[in-house]
């Protein structure tokens, strides 16, 4: 049972090493789209944070509108009943 436990744990680590390897060499090779270079982006949490802000408008928006259709379909059985 010891051995298979150390042979999963071993191969796991090998897993992340490997992982972890193949992720750097992937970052560090320059992006190519049609075969054109194209600059690599650093990911900046001030964009991110602005695309969550602009979803969560956009949720509360929907939210509103579901809302308000909600009321007018209510008011409509409340008519038609």
């Amino acid at each position: 049972m010891a051995l298979s436990v150390a042979t999963g744990t071993l191969g796991a680590a090998a897993g992340v090493a490997g992982g972890v390897l193949l992720g750097r060499s992937v970052a560090k090779r320059p992006k190519k789209v049609l075969g054109v270079k194209v600059p690599g982006q650093q990911p900046n949490f001030s964009d991110v944070a602005r695309g969550v802000r602009e979803a969560g408008k956009q949720f509360g928006k929907l939210a509103g509108e579901v809302r308000a259709a909600r009321e007018k379909a209510e008011e409509i059985g409340k008519a038609l009943s």
